[in-house]
């Protein structure tokens, strides 16, 4: 019997398993807001791109409201920020 690693704790290139993926809400947020505010953007504007109302921005920001990941990386996308600064593995 040869021995095997244990496929469920044995990351490849280093991204931990899907199990060990935490997300949050608040950080994604503050990571969030910052760029936006570096980049100059109004929280209406980034609105717009997304389709949704300036006011969910506001509470995705602050960590209130949480959303799917389609729109998490299309904010993230569009803010240019590196997917991996939100998301952490433990």
């Amino acid at each position: 019997m040869s021995a095997e690693p244990d496929k469920m704790t044995t990351s490849l290139v280093g991204i931990p398993p899907a199990a060990s993926i935490v997300f949050d809400a608040a950080e994604i947020g503050a990571i969030l807001r910052l760029r936006r505010k570096e980049l100059g953007y109004t929280q209406e504007e980034v609105a717009a791109f997304m389709g949704i109302s300036p006011r969910l921005v506001g509470e995705i920001e602050r960590g209130r409201k949480t959303v799917g990941v389609q729109k998490v990386l299309s904010m993230a996308t569009g803010l240019g920020i590196d997917i991996c600064l939100l998301v952490r593995g433990k």
